[in-house]
């Protein structure tokens, strides 16, 4: 072998040398990168469950069917949120103890003891037992049996004592993050909540029957009385439930931005892994477009952005309605306010269109520059909706509903015309009497005109009512302006 082709050989040698060496670091510069986008997409997924999590406790705001029903669907939710198989809870209602039947198996597990029951019922916040702590060896061998070495407790509090205890039944040998328990113990705080308040509604509405027994017996003595309670505590109901729908709302799209945030990240880590991909080659990049060419990548990024931007706007819409509530619930007990009436009235259109929209066209003429009242918003608002809704009622299938605001001598005038099925006069003698109605039984209490008689009365106003049968109605709604007093 010459020289030379010594020479020419070393040379061939060190370039093939180099060349794998170089291959070597771009394969772990690769492996590198799917290891970050593998670890923020997991975290992306964490955060998602999270809000889908948050978002179903959210929801349980919404539930009507009472106390059995809420807890079953926060008890299904963090079952699966937290990831293991099986779960129950217990309540108590009196002195005496419920225990509903486990969830995820066919296997019940029996009660516990007494004396232990006073320990998980005295519990301040959540905590992860060993069943060898259960104080039961029947259950803690049924339990090992079945898989299970630990158990989550999460107590839910009403009215500052523990009501309700659900467990969580984690499998052996398995890491589980304790983490999860947290925000489960911090959305119990939310049941709770949602949960005084069916409560406290069904008192309400106890206290509303009550009443209304009463006013049969009393009639026109006590409509003062019927017209203040009623409205105290639906405008307390209204701003409480505003309120803890709040909370939810806030960290979820909190959240939402934070996976917006996150998304921008991840999608530039996509494209140039893409670009990378394209510009080297080894098995593992022959992996990576094997990868998305099976799962279309592009097409999960992109699906992921308009699933963010989807959830964003229909909490910004939760949002919105949540604040309209609040603006026209205000508590009656405050001092009074001046306040704008067509905002007040745009205000009060929001809460009741879902009430209007769906056979009736609304037309709004509205005076601009209209001077400033002075009162209770709220009280006013209440006015409003009550015809608004009165109007709707009147009209069988598709109508059309007016409302217009002006100035007159010093006072400021709303008009609300419908071209519904109007009342004869014997009807429109007797519409401002408390529990005269025409609408059927369940349908009207009789009170809302009653109502909005005496409020606008307690304002230095009138409301004047013309109608005819067949052709339609028009309320007059006549208040005085700050510097302004009703002329007749």
């Amino acid at each position: 072998m010459t020289d030379a082709y010594k020479k020419a050989y070393e040379r061939e040698k060190q370039a093939r040398f180099s060349a794998e060496k170089l291959l070597d670091e771009k394969t772990r510069e690769v492996q590198s990168s799917i290891d970050m986008i593998q670890h923020q997409f997991n975290d992306l997924m964490k955060q998602k469950n999270e809000a889908d999590y948050l978002l179903a406790v959210a929801r349980l705001t919404q539930d009507e069917k009472g106390v059995t029903s809420i807890v079953d669907g926060y008890l299904q939710a963090s079952i699966d949120f937290i990831g293991v198989k099986m779960g129950r809870y217990s309540y108590l209602q009196g002195s005496a103890l419920t225990c509903r039947p486990v969830v995820g198996s066919d296997i019940d597990i029996p009660k516990y003891n007494v004396d232990f029951y006073k320990k998980i019922y005295g519990l301040e916040a959540r905590k992860i037992i060993h069943v060898s702590q259960l104080e039961d060896k029947g259950i803690e061998t049924l339990m090992l049996e079945l898989g299970i070495d630990r158990v989550g407790f999460v107590p839910i509090r009403c009215f500052g004592k523990v009501a309700t205890v659900c467990e969580f039944y984690l499998p052996q040998e398995e890491d589980f993050n304790s983490v999860l328990l947290d925000q489960c113990e911090i959305s119990a705080y939310q049941i709770g909540s949602i949960i005084e308040g069916n409560i406290n509604k069904k008192k309400l509405e106890s206290s509303y029957a009550e009443v209304k027994s009463s006013h049969e017996k009393l009639k026109q003595a006590q409509s003062q009385l019927v017209q203040s309670e009623k409205m105290a505590s639906l405008g307390q109901l209204a701003a409480g439930v505003a309120h803890e729908i709040n909370n939810p709302i806030g960290f979820v799209m909190s959240n939402i931005g934070t996976l917006k945030e996150y998304y921008g990240v991840i999608l530039k880590y996509v494209e140039l892994t893409n670009k990378l991909v394209e510009q080297s080659s080894g098995p593992e990049c022959e992996e990576i477009k094997a990868l998305d060419e099976e799962e279309d990548l592009n097409f999960i990024v992109n699906d992921i952005d308009g699933i963010m931007s989807d959830c964003s706007d229909g909490l910004k819409r939760v949002k919105d309605i949540v604040a309209n509530l609040k603006s026209f619930a205000r508590s009656d007990d405050e001092e009074s306010n001046e306040f704008d009436i067509n905002e007040c009235i745009v205000n009060t259109m929001k809460v009741v269109w879902n009430e209007l929209k769906y056979k009736v066209t609304l037309h709004k003429s509205f005076a601009q520059n209209l001077p400033l009242l002075k009162g209770h918003e709220g009280q006013v608002g209440q006015v409003i909706m009550n015809m608004l809704v009165n109007a709707a009622h009147a009209i069988d299938e598709k109508g059309d509903i007016f409302i217009t605001t002006s100035q007159s001598s010093g006072n400021v005038q709303i008009k609300i015309r419908d071209n519904g099925k109007g009342m004869s006069d014997e009807v429109k003698a007797k519409i401002f009497d408390p529990f005269f109605t025409t609408k059927g039984v369940n349908e009207g209490t009789g009170l809302g005109l009653s109502i909005s008689y005496g409020l606008i009365e307690s304002h230095g106003g009138q409301i004047e009512v013309n109608s005819k049968e067949g052709e339609g109605t028009e309320f007059i709604i006549t208040l005085p302006s700050i510097n302004g007093e009703i002329t007749h």
